[in-house]
């Protein structure tokens, strides 16, 4: 009887493209998932640049003895993540902005009233990081704001304490302040 079976195996380790990234596919019976990101980075002796773009189409559907739902979301992304090396290395600077905007209708059908009811809307996510690395000492900053919620500002000002201690100082505008400690001892 003879094999139908067949293997097809690629070596891509020699190819190099001008970009990196990732595309992912999932479905399932209540809906599927598309999404792409492309990235590039640009390095020097002193630091680097790393802008990014992505895609997202996620599509769901929900139906019981009463209704019957239909979502579909698209979002696009855009961003650029960046680090700085100042001082012989001694200062490590990092910055990262994301935007990104999303498209969503719903249908939604309730078969025994005769009634279709739809709805459009737009909204926007906005991320802003900077953070900065001197000796044992680190900072961080952080701004999200997404449609129709105030923004969220977060931040951690931390001490790296010889070989695998640290002591970290956290706060937002929505939690109160955290203190923590941790050591990693290995043996």
């Amino acid at each position: 009887m003879p094999n139908n079976k067949r293997d097809l195996s690629l070596d891509m380790t020699g190819l190099e493209l001008p970009v990196s990234g990732d595309l992912r596919y999932s479905s399932g019976p209540s809906g599927s998932i598309l999404e792409a990101n492309i990235k590039k980075t640009f390095g020097g002796e002193e630091g680097s640049i790393t802008p990014s773009i992505g895609y997202t189409d996620q599509r769901g559907n929900f139906s019981d003895d009463f209704l019957n739902s239909d979502v579909r979301s698209k979002t696009i992304r855009a961003g650029v993540d960046g680090d700085l090396q100042l001082m012989d290395g001694d200062l490590d600077l990092t910055g990262s902005l994301l935007g990104a905007r999303t498209f969503t209708d719903e249908n939604v059908n309730i078969p025994s009233m005769n009634q279709t009811f739809s709805n459009s809307n737009v909204g926007t996510f906005t991320k802003i990081g900077i953070g900065a690395r001197m000796g044992m000492f680190d900072v961080t900053a952080n701004r999200q704001k997404q449609s129709g919620s105030d923004p969220y500002y977060s931040g951690t000002l931390g001490i790296n304490i010889g070989k695998g201690g640290r002591f970290e100082y956290s706060d937002s505008n929505k939690s109160d302040p955290t203190i923590g400690f941790n050591y990693n001892l290995s043996f």
